[in-house]
């Protein structure tokens, strides 16, 4: 992951006022343990090894002695779990774990009577022990083919990716749900959140260029899309120098008015160089007369500001340059002015919910999204 920029001081009047020194938090993660099912693995995870107990070590033999008989034997499904739910962080443990799965993969597509799905708990003990190379490898290896074929198993794996900063890897496991549309859609929610995010990070025209058709395409489909993920390709557009193509986005997001979309506003605005619309945000941030309705809610970050004072130095007029001078210092007294960047609001992680059920996306309400692309239109984009 690359590193968060930290704001450049400039010699301007508003750099000067609001010169202050930035603690700069590396976000690491979009989804928490609760989400991804890990705080229940651990739970399960010490009653299993509570249970077990002094007999472990003669457990893990019997089970090694019944992988590497001549005669083969079934791998049960209890004890498969037990494995899971007990293996540690060592190489011949973990062997044994892989070892298992495959074996009990094969027998149940050769006789089709097993009825647990194991992926996703597999997928969250490697995910535990932060075995990234070893699920990287999952995907690839033909004895597993289909054993990780779960929409949760694919989430673990992209999350743990997002964590390690392999974002192409999770471009690829994206594309590879895609294929097998394993949420009977090829647009899952939660996916295309990491996916997205993975795209922010990698920050090229190519990422670019996917992550807006990704959108673009899920809109057209009738598939509701998370606002994380949106949030994502606005900020990459601003990143790829295309403010009109992220404000065309964010016009068509119902009531985001949050300080993560105020401050994309503000960003849009300064790249568009529409600055009587920021100072119309900027206003509203700081008038407490205003009725409440028409108030915006959160802070303003700074380096918003810095953008709309290139914006404002660019149209070199004294009374816009005093108007926003007057709003700089009216943010400051009411303490409207926060040291978070752009980048960390975009990369908040998402707040917690109960994990998905794998039918849940046939379920859902639709988002009401206009009918346009969004593509760039010729006049500019759309006014919020």
């Amino acid at each position: 992951m690359n590193s968060l920029r930290r704001c450049v001081t400039s010699n301007t009047l508003l750099s000067r006022v609001f010169q202050e020194k930035r603690s700069i938090i590396n976000v690491r993660f979009l989804y928490n343990e609760q989400f991804l099912g890990i705080d229940k693995y651990a739970e399960a995870r010490q009653r299993t090894i509570s249970r077990i107990g002094n007999m472990r070590d003669n457990f893990y033999n019997r089970m090694k002695a019944q992988l590497n008989s001549s005669v083969p034997s079934m791998i049960f499904t209890e004890d498969l779990k037990t494995v899971v739910h007990s293996c540690e962080d060592k190489p011949e443990e973990m062997e044994l774990c892989i070892q298992m799965m495959k074996r009990f993969h094969k027998q149940n597509k050769e006789l089709r009577f097993g009825t647990f799905i194991f992926g996703p708990v597999a997928m969250r003990l490697f995910y535990y022990l932060k075995k990234k190379e070893i699920i990287l490898n999952f995907f690839s290896d033909p004895d597993l083919d289909g054993f990780f074929d779960q929409l949760k198993s694919y989430l673990l794996a992209m999350d743990l990716y997002f964590k390690n900063e392999m974002f192409p890897e999770i471009v690829e496991a994206f594309k590879s749900m895609q294929a097998k549309q394993l949420a009977e859609t090829k647009f899952p929610r939660e996916a295309m959140v990491l996916a997205t995010g993975a795209c922010y990070k990698m920050n090229t025209p190519e990422t670019y260029q996917f992550a807006t058709d990704l959108v673009t395409q899920a809109r057209e489909a009738r598939v509701p899309i998370i606002r994380k993920a949106l949030t994502f390709v606005i900020a990459l557009a601003l990143k790829q120098n295309r403010p009109d193509v992220a404000l065309e986005i964010l016009s068509s997001i119902d009531r985001f008015n949050n300080i993560t979309g105020n401050n994309l506003k503000l960003m849009c605005f300064a790249g568009l160089d529409r600055v009587q619309d920021a100072f119309d945000i900027l206003r509203r941030a700081t008038d407490q007369d205003a009725p409440l309705q028409t108030r915006i809610r959160g802070e303003i970050c700074q380096t918003s500001l810095d953008a709309l004072q290139k914006s404002v130095d660019k149209i070199n007029d004294k009374e816009t340059s005093h108007i926003f001078e007057q709003l700089c210092r009216s943010l400051k007294e009411s303490n409207s002015i926060t040291s978070q960047t752009i980048d960390e609001l975009v990369c908040l992680p998402i707040e917690p919910r109960q994990f998905l059920r794998e039918n849940a996306f046939q379920s859902r309400p639709r988002n009401r999204f206009p009918e346009q692309s969004f593509r760039m239109r010729e006049r500019g984009g759309l006014r919020p």
